[in-house]
C-alpha cells in the first residue's frame, strides 16, 4: 500500500472535530488518510466552546483556574453557543452519542421546561408560561394575542397538508403565510412574540426573518410520535419541552471526538492560525503562525485541505495572487452568496441587562427589546416596529439552567455597538464571531452551487455554512466531506430520520450524485473525484 493521503483540516470547532472522528472511526478512511487539524486557539471548541466558571463565597463569578480544580471548587460549564439540542432536529448527533466511544463520556441532561419571555417596556412584557401571562402587567398577552399565537402554532403543526387560500402552507415562507392568512403587522403577536422568536431561531436582527419557510418551523412546533420523547420544542403559550443540554458543556463533545481521533493517528495543532492556502501542482501549501513558538511562520504541503471555517475567513485565506483558482472560487463563496451574520456573546453578572420591568428571574431566557425602544433601524422600518431588533438581545439565566449559586447570564447579540452591554467589571467572558442560519432553507442556492468548485485546487469547503448553522449541521457536513475524500460509509441505520437528514443536507451540499466540475490546469492535472460517499455502489 502506498503512502496515506495527507489532509489538512482548518478549524477545531464542531465540523473539524467531527471530520477527524469520521476519518478515524472506520478502517477504510483510517488506512487512507493522514489527517492534521489546525486550530487558532489553545483549545478546540470553536462556536461549541464551553467556558468553565467558578464562584467565590460572595457569589462573584470568574473563569476557572487550575487552582480551582486543585481545590475542588465546583465548576459550571457555560456554553457560549447553542444552549440546547433535541432529538428530532439533531438525529445524527444523538445516534453518535449512543456509540460506545461516547456513551458515558458525553452526557446529555434534559431541561424539562424551557421558559421564555419577552420585554419591550411597561405594558409590553409576556412569557410562555402561566406566571408571565395572567397578571395585569402582562396585558401584552391578551385574548387576541393568545388567539393569534394558538392559530399560528396550529397551522404550523398542520403545514404539510393545510391549505390557506388554495396554497399549501408547507410551501410558503412565514411572510407569505402571514399575508395570506390575514395577520396584521401591527399586532402584539407579530411585534413582540413572533419576530423575537424568529430572531432567536435564525439570527438576531436580520431583515430576512420572514423568508424563513413554514416547513422549517414544523419540527419545532410539533411533537412527532416515535421521534420525540417530549415536545413541542417551541410554543408561545407554554414552555418548550424535549430540549437537552450537554451536561458538561458542548466542548466535552468536541474533546471526545478529537481525543478519539488522536489516539488513532490524527494530528492536532492548536495555537496555529492559518495565514494562507496556496494550491500547487500535486497538492496544497498551507502557511500558519506557530503562536506557541513566538509566532514563527511555518508551512507544509498537503494533498488536500478542508476548510471548515466560515466563508469570510475562507475568502481571506484564498484571495491572493498565488491562488490560480481564486477567480473561479470567488464567485461561489462571495459575501452576496453567504451573507453571514455578526454575533456577540457575553457571560456576565450584570442584572441591569435584564429589562427593568421584568426582573422576576423565573424564565430561562429573556428577549430584551426595552433598551432598543425608539431606536428605528432598517429592520424596524421594514416591519413597522418601534424598537431596533439589531440592538435587542437574548439573555439566558445560568442560575435557572445550570443551577449556579449566584445569578449569572449569557447574553447574545447580533452586534453590540449600539446595544446595552454588560458592565465590564461584571463581565466574565466575551466572544464575537460570524455565523450562518439555523434553518436549511437559507443560502440554499449558494450551498447547491458550491458543489461546482468542491475539490478544485484540492480545496474542500465544509462547515455549517454549507448545511445549517447547528451542531447537527456541522456533524453532517463532516460526514458529507468524509464521503467525498475517502471510502467513509454512513454509520447509522438507513431506515431512520438521521439518514434522511444526512441525505437531505448532502443533496444540498453536493448537488446530488452528479460529478463535480472537472478541471485541468498547469497548477494540477488531477480532476476532483465524484462524491465519494460510499452509497454510490450500494444504492
Amino acid at each position: 500500500m502506498g503512502r496515506k493521503k495527507r489532509v489538512a483540516i482548518v478549524g477545531g470547532g464542531a465540523t473539524g472535530a467531527s471530520l477527524l472522528w469520521c476519518l478515524t472511526s472506520q478502517e477504510g478512511p483510517r488506512a487512507e488518510i493522514d489527517a492534521t487539524l489546525f486550530h487558532d486557539e489553545a483549545t478546540v471548541g470553536g462556536h461549541s466552546l464551553t467556558i468553565p466558571v467558578c464562584f467565590d463565597r460572595n457569589g462573584r463569578g470568574r473563569l476557572t483556574t487550575e487552582q480551582d480544580r486543585v481545590d475542588g471548587n465546583t465548576v459550571y460549564p457555560v456554553d457560549i453557543g447553542v444552549q440546547f439540542i433535541c432529538e428530532s432536529i439533531y438525529p445524527n448527533v444523538y445516534r453518535q452519542l449512543a456509540l460506545p466511544e461516547f456513551a458515558g463520556a458525553v452526557r446529555l441532561k434534559r431541561h424539562t421546561a424551557l421558559k421564555m419571555s419577552g420585554a419591550f417596556g411597561h405594558g409590553r412584557i409576556w412569557g410562555n408560561f402561566g406566571e408571565y401571562q395572567a397578571a395585569p402587567r402582562f396585558q401584552c398577552f391578551d385574548t387576541e394575542t393568545r388567539g393569534l399565537a394558538e392559530r399560528f402554532e396550529r397551522d404550523v403543526r398542520r403545514a404539510p397538508w393545510l391549505r390557506v387560500e388554495g396554497r399549501r402552507v408547507a410551501t410558503m415562507t412565514v411572510g407569505e403565510y402571514l399575508d395570506t392568512a390575514g395577520y396584521r403587522r401591527d399586532s402584539s403577536f407579530f411585534r413582540y412574540l413572533l419576530l423575537p422568536y424568529l430572531s432567536v431561531i435564525n439570527g438576531y436582527g436580520t431583515i430576512d426573518l420572514l423568508e424563513t419557510s413554514m416547513s422549517d418551523l414544523f419540527p419545532l412546533y410539533t411533537r412527532i410520535p416515535g421521534l420525540q420523547s417530549d415536545g413541542p420544542y417551541v410554543s408561545f403559550t407554554e414552555p418548550g419541552r424535549g430540549w437537552d443540554r450537554f451536561e458538561d458543556g458542548a466542548t466535552r463533545w468536541i474533546d471526545a471526538m478529537v481525543a478519539y481521533a488522536e489516539v488513532r493517528g490524527a494530528h492536532i495543532q492548536t495555537h496555529s492560525p492559518i495565514e494562507r492556502v496556496v494550491p500547487v501542482k500535486g497538492g496544497v501549501d498551507v502557511y500558519w503562525r506557530d503562536v506557541a513558538r513566538g509566532g514563527a511562520l511555518r508551512s507544509a504541503r498537503y494533498d488536500e485541505i478542508v476548510l471548515t471555517t466560515d466563508m469570510r475567513t475562507n475568502r481571506e485565506l484564498l484571495h491572493h495572487d498565488d491562488n490560480p483558482f481564486w477567480n473561479l472560487q470567488s464567485d461561489f463563496i462571495a459575501e452576496r452568496c453567504f451573507p453571514l451574520l455578526p454575533g456577540v456573546c457575553y457571560i456576565h453578572q450584570d442584572e441591569e441587562l435584564l429589562a427593568p420591568e421584568l426582573r422576576d428571574g423565573k424564565e430561562d431566557g429573556q428577549f430584551v427589546g426595552t433598551y432598543a425602544w425608539g431606536d428605528i433601524d432598517e429592520t424596524a422600518q421594514l416591519y413597522g416596529l418601534q424598537y431596533d431588533l439589531g440592538s435587542s438581545f437574548q439573555t439566558f439565566s445560568m442560575q435557572n439552567i445550570l443551577g449556579t449559586p449566584a445569578p449569572c447570564w449569557v447574553s447574545m447579540y447580533a452586534e453590540d455597538r449600539r446595544a446595552r452591554t454588560p458592565d465590564p467589571a461584571r463581565t466574565i467572558f466575551s466572544r464575537s464571531w460570524r455565523h450562518g442560519r439555523w434553518v436549511t432553507s437559507f443560502f440554499r442556492k449558494a450551498k447547491r452551487d458550491l458543489a461546482q468548485v468542491q475539490g478544485i485546487g484540492r480545496i474542500w469547503f465544509a462547515g455549517n455554512n454549507t448545511t445549517m448553522d447547528s451542531q447537527e449541521g456541522a456533524l453532517v457536513s463532516a460526514m458529507i466531506t468524509a464521503g467525498a475524500i475517502s471510502s467513509w460509509r454512513y454509520p447509522f441505520s438507513r431506515f431512520s430520520t438521521a439518514y434522511l437528514m444526512y441525505r437531505h443536507l448532502r443533496q444540498i451540499a453536493l448537488g446530488g450524485r452528479r460529478p463535480l466540475v472537472q478541471w485541468n490546469t498547469e497548477a494540477d492535472s488531477a480532476a476532483p473525484r465524484q462524491d465519494g460517499e460510499s452509497e454510490r455502489s450500494s444504492t
